[in-house]
């Protein structure tokens, strides 16, 4: 079974998230889940493609996401080069139209209005990044000067933001052309083509003095109690953003060094190296070593530690969901982008298991591992396929976030495992 219960249900979740809604005003993602299965459920493919031919906009619409996701809709060879007509169909460009004009005249869609109008502009935004890796030479220096593609994406994305609507792929376009400097030698912003785009390069500025703000202000607050703020077992990378998201340890250990964790599993793997600070006095239990004989070339040293991985990330048997809801944690996975250096992914939750966000972590980390052995001389030499066996009922937890593919589909089903694809070296190309 597919999460959702339907084929690319996962990836249209995905989709729906990056265009639809305004980064700075998140949704109900609970509500999305259920509008999206709704929507699968009483508009199937027949009933798209009909108002697909009636020029309904939000049909349209519709069957472009269903489409791009894979998701419940039969695919041709046209099918991808076809939505990207209809999306500007609904945004409105009608330069870009793939619709039948009637003497000249701009081509017209029903039921349309100025947020799906949006949505549609950020979906043809989203078309053209996701159309770049698909072209000749795409994702090199030559194809982004001579192609339209990804001025189309950065045209759609700049017109957003001067609309003022900011979804997620408005940012992941503008934080991808700025990488440009470090992946060709020149920062392709400050071009002839794409400076003109200043309030998307603004947009993109002014979010990342925003997280740099909300980080300063947390590291301050960690300060105060940095015991409580991150799970005290040694190669555990969970951390909390608020104090009472940890688990405390019960024991008569001082407040300010006593460790906090991010489960009773930590908890049982730190008690090794705890246990000697948490009773308030040893000295009644344990009046020295228990038969020492004095021999000096013989040291007791307690330094037996417990395996810090609780599961394999390919194992089933770890827990998808927290034992209980609301206190939100967080991992920290550092970007493996040979672009992208310096930058870390922070995944948060309040409803995932912390064995959940560990396993995330250890995807990138084998992953990226894995394809930097093809690398020679700098040089894209081979691809590099990494098969990694998952439950199906755990996937919709795990989203892509991949540094270079930037959500073009490199997690996807394929006979039931999920593949991890990484294309190592200096250049990229499509993902297979």
């Amino acid at each position: 079974m597919y999460p959702g219960g339907y084929d690319g249900f996962e990836h249209y979740m995905i989709l729906k998230e990056e265009v639809c809604y305004d980064h700075r005003s998140p949704p109900d993602y609970r509500k999305v889940y259920s509008e999206g299965r709704r929507m699968i459920r009483d508009y199937p493919a027949e009933r798209l493609e009909r108002g697909v031919q009636l020029k309904d906009a939000p049909m349209l619409f519709e069957y472009s996401l269903r489409v791009l996701s894979l998701c419940e809709v039969p695919i041709t060879a046209r099918s991808s080069h076809i939505v990207a007509g209809y999306l500007a169909d609904v945004a409105g460009l009608s330069t870009q139209s793939s619709l039948e004009r009637n003497g000249g005249a701009p081509p017209r869609v029903k039921n349309n209005g100025p947020q799906l109008q949006l949505r549609a502009l950020a979906g043809y935004a989203y078309f053209h990044l996701w159309a770049f890796w698909f072209i000749t030479h795409g994702g090199s220096l030559h194809a982004l000067k001579k192609s339209n593609v990804i001025h189309n994406a950065v045209y759609a994305a700049n017109l957003c933001v001067e609309r003022g609507f900011i979804p997620p792929i408005v940012l992941r376009i503008a934080s991808w052309m700025a990488t440009t400097e470090a992946r060709y030698g020149v920062d392709m912003r400050k071009s002839e083509g794409f400076k003109r785009f200043g309030s998307l390069w603004k947009a993109h500025e002014d979010y990342l003095m925003r997280l740099q703000e909300r980080e300063t202000a947390r590291l301050a607050k960690v300060a105060k109690a940095p015991n409580q703020y991150r799970c005290a077992n040694e190669g555990c990378d969970i951390q909390a953003i608020n104090k009472n998201a940890l688990k405390r340890c019960a024991g008569d250990c001082p407040e300010e060094t006593k460790p906090y964790y991010c489960s009773s599993y930590c908890q049982r793997l730190h008690w090794v190296i705890h246990r000697e600070s948490c009773k308030k006095d040893l000295s009644a239990v344990f009046d020295g070593m228990v038969d020492d004989d004095g021999d000096p070339d013989w040291a007791d040293v307690d330094d037996f530690y417990l395996p810090p991985d609780r599961y394999h990330v390919s194992d089933k048997g770890w827990p998808l969901f927290a034992e209980r809801e609301g206190p939100e944690i967080f991992i920290d996975i550092p970007n493996v982008s040979l672009y992208r250096k310096g930058e870390v992914i922070r995944v948060r939750t309040r409803t995932l298991s912390p064995d959940c966000l560990k396993a995330y972590k250890m995807l990138w980390v084998v992953a990226y591992t894995n394809a930097a052995r093809v690398i020679v001389d700098g040089t894209c030499v081979a691809r590099k396929r990494l098969e990694i066996p998952y439950d199906l009922n755990h996937a919709h937890a795990l989203r892509a976030l991949l540094p270079e593919r930037e959500q073009l589909k490199a997690l996807r089903p394929e006979l039931g495992l999920y593949y991890f694809v990484h294309v190592a070296g200096a250049h990229e190309a499509s993902a297979p």
